[in-house]
């Protein structure tokens, strides 16, 4: 394989000194070719290594997960993976699109689970961002009476929670 260093760890690029894992510097197209096949899993495990290294300033893995929101448009299992992995990518285009999945995909018992992860994935977003979206979403007509509801909740969590970090609770 190369290199070593005197741990036995191999000398490549995304392995510290120390031995650990270094997202910003992992070539990301093992990563792709997992999320495109077949398995679940090893999309589950893709799509989670996605989101940490977009979390670690990767933006190409988020932007990747943005787009297999359409690539997976119709398996709810996957998109509730992508939607997980995407709390790691806090961008208002991030967010812009989480709310359009949330108009996109009607309420039913089959999509419920789905929805809900996008509500919480997008209350791990900075308040600037969601807050205002969540307001809205939460008087429109449009959606039932226990959605309204829970957008409310969602913007209200986001609303509490930024009061206790300002007020010195630590959020």
């Amino acid at each position: 394989m190369g290199k070593k260093t005197q741990r036995g760890v191999p000398k490549v690029p995304w392995i510290t000194e120390s031995g650990t894992l270094d997202p910003t510097k992992f070539p990301i197209e093992p990563v792709l070719r997992q999320t495109v096949g077949e398995d679940f899993e090893d999309f589950r495990s893709g799509c989670v290594f996605l989101g940490t290294m977009a979390c670690h300033g990767r933006v190409e893995a988020g932007v990747y997960l943005l787009g297999l929101l359409k690539h997976c448009r119709d398996d709810l299992g996957r998109l509730e993976v992508v939607v997980e992995s995407l709390g790691a990518f806090r961008t208002e285009v991030c967010a812009k699109v989480l709310f359009e999945e949330l108009r996109r995909v009607k309420g039913s018992n089959a999509t419920r689970r789905y929805r809900d992860q996008v509500i919480r994935t997008l209350t791990r977003f900075p308040s600037e961002i969601v807050e205002a979206e969540f307001e809205a979403l939460a008087t429109d007509p449009s959606f039932s009476y226990r959605m309204r509801r829970k957008f409310a909740e969602a913007g209200g969590r986001l609303s509490s929670s930024d009061a206790s970090w300002n007020s010195g609770g630590g959020g």
